[in-house]
């Protein structure tokens, strides 16, 4: 019985090694595609967002020598193509369609090679609902695994996580809500101790404060005196300059101690000074009067008394 399991032990560490070894990187790039060391591909294809029909694509590189390469496929949940290339020129070998079923589907191709040839073995294809697709492709017969000691994990870029403020969205351009940033708590101020010092401040102010006694026994404040004494009124710059400027503008135009005035036959009046109007004119039995603020009164010259400048 140890015999046994001492013959065992090293072909379960060798199966291992395949089942490891099978389960490899998956290059999506034509020019960099994985290398196939062992005689088992095993993958899946994660389904895509809704609305977005692109196709995932893989490429692996193998050998063959002369003779049949026998290529079995089991897939499951899958849609897609899947093609054998020489890589020189792109030569197409063979091509199987697959569509998607409820259980696993299983096929499988014969390729011969009337030399030793690199090909290349091309997984195209999606999922047709939320679940991922699986596959499974064995080869057998002359079929040649890559030996050499080329590293063929081409490194993916890495997208760094955006800062606040940005937007995330899918391949189809919805928008992906992001959690929100927990608010770091407000740190609370010691107010006993500062109330504390504060105090001895407020009472040498009040002892400060307090009135002085003369001989005559009358107390005298000096906060009183000055209470005692009015206040004079402040202006204001704002007062001074409006007045320079209406003293300036009464001395600079002529026409500021003019009025003119209007009468009118039923008792009204209007008088307004000389610099607001711009034009008064009498055309056609009416009288027209321009003010600069943009009023314009128009008046019958029948209903007039009387207009003149005072």
């Amino acid at each position: 019985m140890r015999r046994f399991w001492i013959t065992l032990l090293p072909l379960i560490v060798l199966w291992s090694f395949i089942a490891v070894s099978a389960v490899a990187g998956q290059s999506i790039d034509q020019s960099f595609p994985t290398a196939v060391r062992s005689n088992e591909i095993v993958g899946s294809i994660k389904a895509r967002d809704i609305g977005d029909a692109r196709l995932t694509t893989y490429y692996f590189a193998f050998n063959g020598d002369q003779g049949d390469i026998f290529v079995n496929v089991v897939t499951k949940n899958f849609d897609g193509d899947i093609d054998i290339f020489i890589a020189d020129g792109l030569r197409p070998l063979t091509k199987i369609v697959i569509f998607a079923d409820a259980s696993s589907n299983e096929t499988g191709r014969i390729v011969y090679l009337r030399k030793s040839e690199k090909l290349l073995l091309r997984i195209q294809g999606r999922t047709p609902n939320d679940d991922p697709a699986a596959f499974r492709v064995k080869f057998a017969g002359s079929f040649v695994a890559i030996k050499d000691a080329v590293d063929d994990d081409v490194a993916a870029p890495k997208v760094t996580e955006s800062g606040s403020g940005s937007v995330r969205v899918n391949s189809v351009g919805t928008i992906i809500e992001m959690p929100a940033k927990p608010v770091p708590p407000v740190t609370k101020t010691n107010t006993t101790a500062i109330a504390t010092v504060e105090k001895p401040a407020k009472e040498k102010t009040a002892k400060a404060i307090k009135p002085e006694r003369s001989a005559d026994g009358e107390s005298k404040s000096v906060s009183g005196k000055k209470s005692a004494v009015p206040d004079k009124p402040k202006s204001s710059k704002a007062q001074v300059e409006k007045t320079k400027s209406a003293e300036t503008t009464a001395a600079g135009d002529p026409m500021a101690a003019f009025r003119l005035v209007v009468v009118f036959k039923d008792g009204k009046k209007i008088e307004r000074q000389m610099t607001d109007v711009i034009r008064f004119t009498v055309d056609n039995g009416t009288l027209t009067v321009i003010f600069k603020d943009g009023y314009i009164g128009r008046y019958p010259m029948a209903g007039v008394l009387r207009v003149g400048i005072e």
